[in-house]
């Protein structure tokens, strides 16, 4: 048995100030005060020297890190440049840029790669796609390719494949025939979840799917706008069905100069969700690179693109994502709302695992639960990180 001591302990509901856990064989034991945690006297003890302890942290949506894709990349790779920055839980996510047979065969390199080492922290797949809205100006061959009508014959064979390791898939509500892709989805995974993905759907177009098991919304503000019924009204969407039904989380992507979500934007989700519906997110991409210079993209400000330290930008340069970790992004949404530290660490940890179900195994700091561990400073520098008890990353480097 190990136990950290000296230590400030984020649990659920609030903050333990002087706070001790043990765990051993990859659970952990106890949690709480100090004087009510038993410790045996040949366990190993880890002193915090005050920095708080807190749950490790559940990426939803991930396509990979600033220098390595999950779409081209050894799953492994893109892991480890995650998991020194507290994420203990990843869900590698795909667009629909690919052909069904590469889809396929990099959820197979996911699948084979789950287990082994660092690969303990992919659990699951995100499937942004494949059947959203387009998008104008950078839509390339494949992904006009699944503007096609929906079709069993093309999407049976892809469920059938990878349905089992998906835990949610992004939808566009307006396309037509998305309610019988989603059965057969659900068929193959009862315990799948959709989400509202890049979409113009209307609000009514999204409740009528509400039973299918649609409870989260991709990115919220940046999935699309419903179109108003008349010059000078405005239409109700995916985020206005995502604000006011009750039931769906709201994904949010952190930056730091808040462009990819106005900051007030994030405070009205926040408020209007609550603390429990609120999922912090990386979206985070591998560097689109100027093959003439070999230097990334930046922002195009004759576009009215706004420059951020930690958004991708495409070829055209605009906003493509992120190259946001978990620890930047609770630093961000505190700054920018002025909600604590509980709270951010809450949008990173519980809420995602919640959301997909996971919330026993995951997501707190309580007894029985995996002991996926990040020791860390109240503004989320990550010193420590212990993956099922195994302290994997130290000071920003790999343990293993």
């Amino acid at each position: 048995m190990r136990a950290i001591v000296n230590t400030k302990l984020i649990l659920e509901d609030g903050i333990v100030w002087d706070g001790a856990v043990t765990f051993d064989q990859g659970r952990i034991v106890a949690a709480g005060e100090r004087d009510e945690v038993a410790i045996p006297a040949d366990a190993g003890i880890i002193d915090a020297g005050g920095l708080y302890t807190a749950p490790g942290f559940v990426d939803i949506h991930v396509h990979g890190s600033e220098h390595h894709s999950f779409r081209r990349d050894p799953p492994l790779r893109v892991a480890e440049e995650f998991l020194c920055h507290g994420q203990t839980t990843l869900l590698p996510t795909f667009f629909s840029d690919l052909l069904p047979e590469q889809m396929i065969e990099r959820v197979q390199a996911c699948r084979e790669a789950a287990g082994q080492g660092v690969g303990r922290v992919l659990d699951g797949i995100y499937m942004e796609g494949p059947y959203m809205a387009g998008f104008s100006g950078n839509q390339n061959s494949i992904q006009q390719m699944w503007m096609d009508d929906i079709r069993r014959e093309d999407y049976v064979p892809l469920v059938d494949a990878i349905g089992d390791m998906v835990r949610v898939w992004a939808i566009d509500p307006a396309r037509p025939g998305i309610g019988d892709f989603m059965a057969c989805a659900k068929e193959k995974n009862p315990q799948v979840l959709f989400a509202l993905g890049h979409s113009r759907a209307t609000a009514a177009q999204c409740r009528a799917l509400r039973d299918y098991g649609l409870r989260v919304q991709t990115h919220h503000g940046d999935s699309g706008k419903a179109p108003g019924h008349a010059q000078g009204t405005v239409g109700a969407g995916c985020d206005e069905y995502t604000l006011y039904d009750p039931d769906m989380y709201a994904e949010l992507i952190c930056d730091e100069k808040g462009v990819h979500v106005d900051p007030d934007l994030i405070k009205l989700v926040i408020r209007t969700k609550g603390v429990e519906r609120v999922v912090l997110i990386t979206d985070s991409e591998v560097a689109y690179t100027d093959p003439a210079t070999g230097k990334p993209y930046t922002n195009n400000p004759a576009d009215g693109v706004a420059y951020g330290p930690d958004l991708n930008y495409d070829y055209e340069g605009h906003v493509s994502g992120s190259h946001l970790t978990l620890d930047r992004a609770c630093r961000n949404v505190m700054k920018h709302t002025g909600y604590g530290l509980c709270h951010a660490v809450r949008f990173a940890s519980l809420n995602p695992a919640r959301l997909l179900g996971l919330d026993r195994e995951i997501g707190s700091i309580a007894a029985g639960k995996r002991a996926n561990l990040i020791l860390m400073d109240d503004t989320v520098r990550v010193r420590r990180v212990f993956l099922d008890g195994e302290l994997v990353c130290e000071d920003g480097k790999l343990a293993l």
